[in-house]
């Protein structure tokens, strides 16, 4: 058996194409602060890390929630758009919120225009869920849980 990591969750991240926008959704419209902001970040290390010669990006650190999510945009080599994904494709899919007055928060945010899969579904006993888009359409969950008992269980 394999001794287990000592490590605990530390960010998400994200590269776009349009890092204003992104940077205003996540913080005007969903609420994240702003941890810090880098534009034009180039040095070796950088670029040994993520493998791309000559990396020059504009990077920030967004926290809220109880997470953090990190946004690049990559200046040099310039990214390419993806095909949409399915939920069902390979990689990974979204990440999720816990939020309590999930059809409050969907109405709200679906006003100002946010993109929503569906409005919220009660996919379980206990369980509500609705997939939102951000605006280069990653997807983000919000769960809200009756009990506690509701959020570990699969019934």
């Amino acid at each position: 058996m394999s001794e287990k990591l000592q490590a605990e969750f530390h960010h998400v991240a994200l590269s776009v194409k349009d890092f204003g926008a992104i940077k205003e959704f996540y913080v005007d419209i969903l609420g994240y602060n702003v941890l810090w902001d880098s534009d034009n970040r180039s040095n070796e290390a950088l670029s040994n890390v993520v493998g791309l010669a000559n990396a020059r990006m504009h990077i920030a650190m967004l926290e809220g929630y109880g997470m953090r999510v990190e946004i690049f945009h990559y200046y040099e080599p310039q990214g390419q758009p993806r095909t949409p994904a399915r939920q069902c494709d390979f990689g990974q899919t979204h990440f999720a919120l816990s939020v309590t007055g999930l059809k409050d928060i969907y109405s709200r945010l679906h006003a100002k225009g946010v993109s929503f899969i569906s409005p919220p579904q009660n996919i379980r006993p206990g369980a509500w869920v609705a997939y939102m888009r951000d605006p280069e359409g990653n997807t983000i969950e919000l769960v809200e849980y009756e009990s506690e008992a509701s959020a570990t269980s699969v019934r």
